[in-house]
């Protein structure tokens, strides 16, 4: 039995969806959600409800669970309680960040406690350590379709990658293929500016979409009541990254194929921002 958490999530998602169509039987699935009602799963799939915050819900959803996809939340109990219900492997939901030795990066330091936590349990553990979503641009859809999209350092650059890619990797270590016990890096194929994505998303809408540039003070305004440390390590990340083209990890190297250009992911999600 495989676990899915956060099957409501773009990824959790991804990797139910993916692991279907790898030919892991539906029955032979389990899917998370706070309300399983509003999970809205395929047939055959059963829906439980988990809260990361509860390692008792945890421990009831792991039950008779071989093996579970699981998101950065929760602490030492959720891999304490995976680890009593009986879970041999767990593939986390990471992020390229806690390769970052920033001090003040509290987004890199998050995750390298929930990697730790795993690491520590007595099971195998495959951490999953994609770059920038390419769902992140889904915060500018109202700006695509006003036509003005509104950044701090718009030619910041970023390897966006495609969620599909990352549930990929994922049902290759849950079916047993080679990045099983793994740490892989994970990014798209290329390195893009902000401006160069609005540009991608602009065509895929079929109108012209001007870019205005962002103070840092501004973006902060606009965060409103998110901690402050989030938009000043979001605002630090870009300010480094400002015209400098990134490393690029694709999957093509793990999987064999190549990873999905955010071009392919714009044209998957063009009814977002049409």
């Amino acid at each position: 039995m495989i676990l899915v958490t956060g099957a409501r999530g773009r990824v959790g998602r991804a990797v139910l969806d993916a692991l279907l169509a790898a030919g892991v039987p539906a029955g032979d699935l389990r899917a998370t959600g706070r309300d399983p009602a509003l999970l809205d799963l395929p047939d055959g799939v059963a829906g439980v409800a988990l809260d990361l915050a509860d390692p008792a819900s945890v421990a009831a959803a792991c039950e008779g669970v071989d093996q579970a996809f699981l998101y950065p939340r929760g602490g030492p109990e959720v891999a304490d309680a995976a680890v009593a219900a009986g879970v041999g492997h767990a593939v986390l939901l990471s992020s390229l960040s806690v390769l970052d030795d920033d001090p003040d990066d509290h987004i890199g330091a998050m995750h390298r406690a929930a990697e730790q936590h795993l690491v520590d349990a007595d099971l195998t553990v495959t951490l999953l350590r994609p770059g920038a979503f390419a769902t992140n641009t889904l915060d500018w859809a109202d700006g695509v379709r006003a036509g003005t999209v509104e950044l701090p350092y718009p030619d910041s650059h970023v390897t966006p990658i495609h969620e599909d890619d990352i549930a990929d990797v994922a049902v290759d270590a849950l079916t047993g293929g080679p990045t099983r016990g793994t740490a892989p890096s994970l990014t798209g194929p290329a390195s893009l500016s902000f401006r160069e994505q609005v540009a991608v998303l602009a065509a895929e809408a079929g109108r012209p979409v001007d870019v205005v540039a962002l103070s840092a003070q501004q973006y902060r305004d606009r965060m409103g009541r998110a901690p402050a440390w989030v938009a000043d390590t979001l605002l630090r990340l870009w300010a480094a990254t400002d015209g400098v083209p990134q490393p690029v990890a694709d999957v093509e190297r793990l999987l064999g194929k190549p990873g999905r250009t955010f071009a392919q992911w714009a044209h998957d999600h063009r009814d977002s921002f049409a």
